[in-house]
Formats: C-alpha cells, sequence, structure tokens
C-alpha cells in the first residue's frame, strides 16, 4: 500500500462519519469516481469499497476513443462499482449497499428517458439491468446509488478512489 493512501486511510478512520462506515456490518459503501485526460485520451474509473472493517480500492483503465464528458465517465464509474458490488454480495451479507458518486445529476440521469447522445442511454440502460439484476440476485440487499454531495470534501474514502482513478488513467 503506498503512503498516500496509508494517510487516507488514517485520516478515514479518525473521522467520526466515515469510521461509522467502516465499522458498518449491515451496510456496504462504495465510493466510485472517474478521471479523464482528454487531451492524453486517458481515461479510469475506480471504487473505493468499505464494508466491515476492510477498505480496498480497485480501478480500471477505459480504452475510450474520444472524450464523452464528464457525467458519461461516471456512469462507467457506476457501472463498473456494480460490477465489483455484484461480486462482494457473493461473499458479504450486507443488508444495504450504497453507492456514492460525485455525478450532481445522477439521479436525473438514471431516471431519464430520451438522450441526445445513444452513449448515455447504452450506459443508463446497463446500470438499470445490474441494479435489476442486483435486486433479482440479493432481494434481502437494498441497493441505491446516490450523489456524494457536500460529503465529499474531506471524505478520505472517495479520495481514494478519486485517486486511483486519476493513477490508473495515466499508466
Amino acid at each position: 500500500m503506498d503512503s498516500t493512501k496509508d494517510l487516507l486511510i488514517k485520516k478515514a478512520y479518525a473521522t467520526p462519519s466515515l469510521r461509522q462506515n467502516i465499522f458498518n456490518k449491515g451496510t456496504i459503501f462504495l465510493y466510485c469516481d472517474y478521471a479523464g485526460y482528454v487531451v492524453q485520451n486517458e481515461f479510469g474509473v475506480a471504487c473505493c469499497i468499505v464494508y466491515n472493517r476492510t477498505i480496498s480500492v480497485t480501478a480500471k483503465k477505459l480504452l475510450i476513443e474520444h472524450d464523452k464528458g464528464s457525467n458519461y465517465g461516471e456512469l462507467l464509474a457506476i457501472a463498473y462499482s456494480l460490477e465489483l458490488l455484484t461480486k462482494a454480495l457473493t461473499k458479504h451479507q450486507p443488508k444495504v449497499a450504497i453507492i456514492f458518486t460525485d455525478c450532481s445529476s445522477i439521479l436525473r440521469i438514471l431516471s431519464k428517458q430520451h438522450f441526445p447522445h445513444h452513449f448515455y442511454e447504452n450506459v443508463r440502460n446497463e446500470i438499470l439491468a445490474s441494479l435489476d439484476h442486483l435486486n433479482n440476485m440479493f432481494p434481502e440487499v437494498k441497493v441505491s446509488v446516490k450523489y456524494i454531495s457536500k460529503h465529499k470534501k474531506n471524505n478520505h474514502l472517495h479520495r481514494m478512489a478519486h485517486n486511483e482513478a486519476r493513477h490508473v488513467a495515466t499508466k
């Protein structure tokens, strides 16, 4: 583990609102983020998974031909988090799963019926299908996607996802 990640974990434990998430046995928290460097054509997504005293961060580089906007990238980060959540739910048995995103318009995007660009609709449909699939596979787990809002500031768990998305994009 690198020193920046170690420091962020220590800060997360020292922050009461984050510490309660770390020790929570009933809820799994996923903090996702997207990073895009348009000029270099480098993009990445990452997710920090927090459950019952464990914190893990994972990321993947995105192979995108051209930039489609940060909201599109944030949707890809949510889709990536849902992939990870599916694996995590087979291993853990929380009652609730919350995916946090810093996309302020996430609820509007997920409920929107028509899009000016088909790629938004495609990834939105993928997210909704994943949520439906999780609901069918794990009906006892309430899964939700939420905007992190003001909780993003000084949120060291989200910062870990942010840093890892940036790092993997430039690899």
